[in-house]
């Protein structure tokens, strides 16, 4: 009996032991590097609160950390994958008295100027982190720090490096699509850029003279993308009105192109971009998005759920008014959408073409659907 009880106490100091070891155990992001001025470095939060908040690189630390076999697909089709370890984004912005929950979008500023907004979808279904340690390393290389969001989930455009400010945002003013243009037909007459893309100079539309021909922009919107595979990214539209252009030729086009953001953190293949009135469909794209449809043998994007895709609501309930480069226009209803196809052919035109049996007349090449109402 003795001889038992002896090896259950042996086993029992084991295993305390090992849980004590285990306790003892620091994640490696809660570990100084030893060098104070890396240390100091600091997130500022600023935007729809009072004055601005801190927090420094040895702040975080002292948080509980998280540790994560972090991997995300770059828009290029590369696969990055690494250890991450820091503390969670809603407990660094607890610890400055912050309550996520209150703000619409928060937007992750890197000291590249790169910016990313992240809306309450992905707040509510991604575990945020501040990576404060890379592959189990004490300090985050130059490019890095002092903080890499790592977004779980998302694509790469989310993992926004050299994280050094964060925006607040309590009110988003609610997306009203009236407008929808086709971006070729819409942007005819602007110059384009010739902006370089691995080695290739390609023709780019600036975002701003776009805004010019809407007919209402909030500054204080969401800027939205959608690309052909269906994911999505959106931004502060304020970040997008200057030296942001969207490339229109070339490789991986359309796609939008900045002097702060890295090649792989492009959207590639855009199907549609919106503001808070007004969108702009890529036709070629859009048709990859949502499904064709036939017509008499001819194939087409269905008006009615172009717009529904781009978010216009109740069209049921609206009039609208399809409008042709060559000035065409045709009034319709909303139930009446249904009836109409977008074409894309090869001569770089966008017919609108009805079922049979329909009054309406043809548009050589579609300039606008806009409503009435």
């Amino acid at each position: 009996m003795s001889n038992r009880i002896t090896q259950m106490l042996i086993i029992t100091g084991l295993l305390c032991c090992i849980l004590a070891g285990c306790a003892g155990k620091q994640t490696i992001s809660s570990q100084s590097s030893g060098n104070p001025m890396y240390e100091k470095q600091k997130i500022v939060f600023e935007g729809e609160i009072e004055g601005t908040r801190e927090i420094t690189v040895s702040e975080m630390r002292q948080l509980p950390q998280r540790e994560i076999e972090a991997s995300f697909q770059r828009t290029t089709g590369l696969m990055e994958t690494f250890r991450a370890a820091g503390p969670a984004l809603n407990d660094v912005m607890s610890h400055v008295g912050i309550d996520s929950q209150e703000f619409k979008g928060i937007g992750v500023v890197g000291k590249d100027d790169y910016y990313c907004l992240l809306t309450p979808e992905v707040l509510k279904n991604h575990d945020l982190i501040l990576a404060l340690s890379i592959d189990r390393k004490s300090e985050l290389p130059t490019d890095l720090r002092p903080a890499r969001l790592c977004a779980p989930g998302e694509f790469g455009p989310y993992w926004v490096r050299m994280v050094d400010k964060i925006i607040l945002y309590k009110q988003i003013p609610r997306k009203d699509i009236a407008s929808v243009w086709v971006f070729y037909n819409l942007a005819q007459g602007i110059e384009p850029y010739p902006y370089e893309y691995y080695g290739s100079k390609d023709d780019a539309i600036e975002l701003a003279q776009i805004f010019s021909r809407f007919d209402n922009v909030n500054n204080k919107a969401f800027f939205t993308m959608k690309s052909s595979d269906g994911f999505t990214k959106n931004e502060a539209l304020n970040m997008v009105s200057k030296r942001y252009y969207i490339k229109i030729a070339g490789q991986d086009a359309p796609m939008n192109m900045a002097p702060n953001i890295k090649l792989g953190m492009n959207v590639k293949h855009i199907a549609w971009l919106s503001t808070n009135a007004d969108a702009a469909v890529f036709p070629k794209e859009m048709a990859e998005l949502i499904d064709v449809k036939e017509n008499n043998g001819i194939k087409g994007i269905a008006l009615h759920e172009m717009l529904e895709e781009v978010q216009l609501r109740d069209i049921e309930e609206k009039q609208f008014e399809v409008m042709g480069v060559n000035g065409e226009s045709v009034k319709l209803s909303g139930h009446d959408l249904s009836k109409g196809l977008l074409l894309v052919k090869d001569d770089g035109t966008y017919p609108v073409v009805w079922q049979n049996g329909t009054e309406f007349q043809p548009v050589s090449n579609l300039l606008r659907i806009r409503s009435l109402q």
